[in-house]
């Protein structure tokens, strides 16, 4: 009997250890939502709860390489966060692509093709409805984010913003989404007299200008040169 609670009491302690770690964890990366975790972080929670799961009641393994584990988990879970958050190809892996709905007010058929057996018509109209949009008709531009939420702007409500410089790195799927090219960008940053390297963050504010924040947090904005993109809205018509 005696044996039988100290063993239950040792389960417990190592329960106590993994809940801490795990909070820790949590306050530290300051991600205290859903909205917040990234794909890396749902896996991670997986294997830290299989972690936890599978060793607290496995006396054969020892407390402290218990935590051992435990630690390493989280460290490679923050490690490949760091990774994701500081370059962009491995952020598209991670967090998946912008699908760009409608935009100008028309259905994107190329992103619809790239997106059909992901994209659900259905779901994307209850989606509108619940925002008050009862007609497709209505919507001016509907884009899927890469955090699975829906950004809607209806026809006469202004125009959209896109994020086109992230910490010195191009963020290829707005800068796509925008209509624009790398090569548009490059050209317009060189005319400016401006180095990639050197940008904090960069926005296209609707169709007039390119808004900069410098590393330095002195800003820019100029009208930029406007260049036809083909192909990203078509109009089918009966």
């Amino acid at each position: 009997m005696w044996n039988e609670l100290i063993l239950d009491a040792h389960s417990i302690f190592r329960l106590f250890i993994g809940i801490v770690i795990i909070s820790a964890h949590l306050t530290l990366t300051k991600k205290q939502s859903l909205t917040q975790f990234t794909s890396i972080d749902f896996i991670g929670n997986f294997i830290l709860g299989g972690i936890i799961g599978g060793i607290i009641y496995n006396h054969s393994v020892s407390t402290f390489s218990y935590v051992v584990l435990l630690l390493a988990a989280v460290c490679m879970i923050s490690l490949f966060n760091l990774l994701v958050s500081r370059f962009m190809p491995a952020r598209q892996i991670a967090k998946g692509k912008v699908m760009t709905i409608i935009n100008h007010g028309h259905f994107v058929f190329d992103s619809l093709d790239d997106a059909s057996s992901t994209f659900d018509m259905i779901t994307f109209i209850e989606q509108l409805r619940s925002r008050g949009i009862f007609s497709v008709e209505d919507v001016e531009f509907a884009q899927y984010e890469s955090n699975g939420s829906l950004t809607v702007i209806k026809k006469g409500d202004g125009s959209l913003n896109y994020l086109l410089v992230s910490k010195g790195q191009i963020v290829q799927d707005q800068l796509e989404a925008s209509g624009q090219s790398k090569e548009w960008l490059t050209k317009e940053l060189e005319q400016q007299g401006i180095k990639l390297e050197d940008i904090f963050f960069a926005e296209l504010e609707g169709c007039e200008k390119i808004y900069i924040v410098m590393n330095d947090m002195t800003t820019h904005s100029f009208a930029f040169s406007h260049e036809s993109s083909q192909g990203n809205t078509q109009e089918k018509t009966d």
